[in-house]
């Protein structure tokens, strides 16, 4: 079972579900659009679900420069469409932690942002669906070094940025702050953290209920570096909390971040930490937007380097990725009772340059179905793209005592509870006034769409139990569930 703690985890959770078949893991490769040494890769989505990649590889002969390139994904051929050129200038280096980013607005412009490593940020912007991309232009607070920019879209269209910020304080001593801001709009800049870990990637994910979750790694004064998050309500930020007390102390910078994925509720988290001398990498998940974090679960093979991502998928099955010491990648499921199976082989040893990234291109729907990812690692050759299928429905009836899987409709939106205020039968419209459902909706009063049949059976007043979805840009209250008797 998943142990909840109210604030942060408290002690490490060990438990290891049934060993996976051979079959529930199929890896197929997939042709790579980048070049001969390519490195820094990035996943990127839009708004209707199509995915971009991102990469830095040498400039054309001749040139001394590196450039930055992009490429859609094609799902049903399982390739690419031709690569676009977004920038070729002296400003891109091929970072292995400090890696261009890209992020889709609601609009459809495309931005590009990436540090030089030497302080400065530049964005490019496409407006033809990357076809061509606007000269490049410095980004960020006048005269203030940038490092370990993340983006991120918000459920109103908006882009979100967060990163380290080098400038010097009006008190205090000099250390690395921690900024975030609308793209488009300096006046929305807020500083989130005065003091963070010099270096490490910063992570971003959108909520539902229009504001984010950021992860990072923190820096107290006697320079324990854990992990951090803060949540973004849209106009401000929420104090940061730890994510987990490990307790790590150390005096410089471990180039490891943390990275964060989420259904616009649940949140995954996975991280690297060594604190103790022992080095190791930690899972943990937060069924309400980060306000409760499950006892992290430990996932790395006894000599990890970090270098960690992951995808979450709609059962609450988390999937991670990381890099053991000698450079092989590694991929490990964690099912949804928080039981880790076996880890999955990505790359041998020396392969791995790089974080190896995840993204979500198919999630698990009910029944016997499966899920699909992307993903993409550096190697020394260049970029090894593949498509893992995991047979999700099949392992969830193994884990099972009931040998039962969940339904689609299990699976779809979110669990309310509430109570219905007033309807209107002409437009199968209903008031609730209901709880908090993090990450979506506080709590209050709203109005759902609701099926014809539940509204003639709707009884106002009295508690239920209910969920929500997005349908068409409407959101719908189903599978209602009563619960006492109604109120008076």
């Amino acid at each position: 079972m998943r142990f909840l703690l109210s604030v942060s985890c408290l002690a490490l959770a060990v438990a290891v579900a049934p060993a996976v078949s051979a079959t529930a893991f199929t890896f197929t490769p997939l042709p790579s659009p980048a070049g001969a040494q390519a490195a820094a890769p990035a996943f990127a989505q839009a708004p209707d679900g199509t995915v971009w990649l991102s990469w830095v590889e040498p400039a054309a002969a001749g040139q001394p420069h590196f450039r930055l390139r992009a490429a859609r994904f094609a799902p049903a051929e399982s390739s690419w469409l031709p690569t676009r050129d977004i920038a070729t200038a002296a400003s891109i280096v091929p970072s292995s932690t400090d890696v261009p980013q890209l992020a889709i607005a609601g609009d459809g412009r495309i931005h590009a942002l990436w540090c030089d490593g030497r302080g400065a940020a530049f964005v490019a912007e496409s407006r033809d669906r990357g076809a061509t991309w606007t000269a490049p232009e410095r980004w960020g607070p006048d005269a203030a070094p940038v490092e370990n920019v993340s983006l991120t879209r918000l459920a109103d269209g908006r882009v979100l940025a967060a990163w380290l910020d080098g400038r010097k304080p009006a008190t205090g001593p000099a250390v690395q702050q921690l900024y975030a801001r609308i793209l488009g709009d300096p006046a929305s800049e807020e500083r989130v953290d005065a003091r963070v870990c010099d270096c490490c990637p910063t992570t971003l994910v959108p909520l539902l209920d229009g504001g984010a979750l950021l992860a990072y790694r923190g820096r107290s004064a006697d320079e324990v570096r854990d992990i951090r998050v803060a949540r973004f309500r849209g106009s401000s930020w929420d104090a940061p909390a730890d994510l987990s007390p490990d307790g790590w102390k150390i005096t410089a910078c471990p180039v490891n971040g943390p990275r964060l994925a989420t259904d616009g509720s649940r949140v995954a988290a996975v991280w690297f930490t060594a604190a103790d001398g022992e080095p190791r990498v930690l899972a943990s998940y937060s069924p309400d937007a980060a306000g409760r974090w499950l006892m992290p679960l430990r996932l790395d093979r006894g000599r990890p380097a970090g270098r960690v991502d992951t995808v979450l998928l709609s059962d609450g099955t988390v999937l991670a990725s990381w890099v053991e010491a000698d450079g092989s990648a590694w991929l490990r499921r964690i099912n949804p009772e928080f039981a880790a199976n076996e880890p999955v082989e990505l790359a041998p040893a020396g392969a791995a340059r790089g974080v190896p990234r995840l993204l979500l291109l198919q999630d698990y729907a009910g029944g016997q179905g499966q899920a699909r990812l992307l993903i993409v690692l550096a190697t020394p050759e260049g970029l090894r793209v593949s498509r893992a299928s995991i047979a999700e429905g099949e392992l969830l009836a193994s884990e099972a005592s009931c040998h039962c899987t969940p339904t689609p409709e299990q699976l779809r939106g979110f669990a309310l509870r509430g109570a219905a205020l007033s309807v209107d039968a002409a437009t199968n419209r209903v008031d609730v006034r209901h709880a908090e459902v993090p990450g979506v909706f506080a709590g209050g009063t709203h109005t759902f769409t609701i099926a014809p049949l539940d509204l003639a059976a709707l009884q106002l007043r009295r508690p239920f139990l209910a969920r929500i979805e997005r349908r068409g840009g409407e959101w719908w209250l189903y599978d209602l569930r009563w619960l006492g008797e109604p109120a008076r």
